[in-house]
């Protein structure tokens, strides 16, 4: 489960200069609560995530560099975790590019090794291919040099399949508190969290997996999902769930165009 978050603002080096004209004066008078359940998940598992839920976001408000959502445009990213795989990724990227939409994939730098053709053919297609650390483990419970080595790690081995550093992160289980998001500013990263978890890796119910998206959306969702091989429920709903948010009127769009940050250093 997420790790212990505490309140206060990281003062790391400055990062790189981005490529976009950053405005992120909304991220304080926009700021949207993280919506997303399942009947599959105990009662402990329940109480802790809507804690974790409560902290963040409020983490989220002092801190510049820790994104949960967009700005009030009716606009909407559809992001993956924990990737890439030998079938659903390339699947789920197969369904996006039917629907002429861009994903957002957060990779796992162990699991890129294994499979860099897949990252890319995500790169290629225009989708953003961004780091979900090296080992996927609770950066908050690292030492300072183990969190670096995490960001140092995953940001070279995309860079040796797309030829670009990358500058947008998620941190695993959104595990994230002051010394997190302090190396992450001073390596240039913005760490991208969600405000609707689709809980995907908690049910086989594409039903769930579509509610949760569709009876909570509201303008600058971020929204989770996973692109790994457990997740194939996650591919089945995509199709009809790109349709019904097209159909409430939502863009969907990548996380450079939602947030007005630069996704590559």
């Amino acid at each position: 489960m997420p790790g212990d978050v505490h309140f206060l603002e990281p003062k790391g080096e400055q990062a790189p200069p981005s490529r976009f004209p950053v405005d992120t004066s909304w991220k304080a008078e926009y700021v949207l609560d993280i919506k997303g359940e399942s009947p599959f998940l105990s009662e402990n598992v329940r109480e802790s995530m809507e804690q974790w839920r409560e902290e963040i976001v409020e983490f989220s408000q002092t801190t510049s560099n820790v994104f949960m959502n967009g700005p009030d445009k009716k606009r909407v990213a559809l992001t993956f975790d924990d990737g890439p795989d030998e079938t659903v990724t390339s699947a789920i990227i197969g369904v996006l590019d039917q629907y002429q939409v861009k994903g957002n994939f957060f990779f796992v730098g162990s699991e890129v090794e294994k499979q860099p053709q897949v990252v890319k053919e995500a790169y290629e297609k225009g989708h953003l291919v961004l780091s979900h650390s090296y080992n996927h483990v609770e950066l908050t419970k690292l030492e300072k040099n183990e969190v670096e080595m995490e960001f140092e790690k995953a940001g070279d081995v995309l860079e040796s399949i797309i030829g670009k550093k990358t500058a947008l992160m998620r941190t695993p289980y959104g595990s994230t508190n002051e010394l997190v998001a302090e190396v992450a500013k001073d390596k240039g990263y913005s760490v991208i969290l969600w405000s609707i978890d689709t809980l995907d890796w908690a049910q086989r119910s594409t039903d769930v997996i579509m509610s949760n998206v569709v009876d909570n959306v509201r303008n600058g969702e971020i929204i989770l999902m996973h692109s790994d091989s457990d997740e194939y429920d996650t591919y089945e709903a995509l199709p009809k769930m790109i349709e019904a948010l097209q159909e409430k009127g939502y863009e969907i769009v990548d996380l450079e165009t939602l947030l007005g940050v630069s996704a590559y250093k």
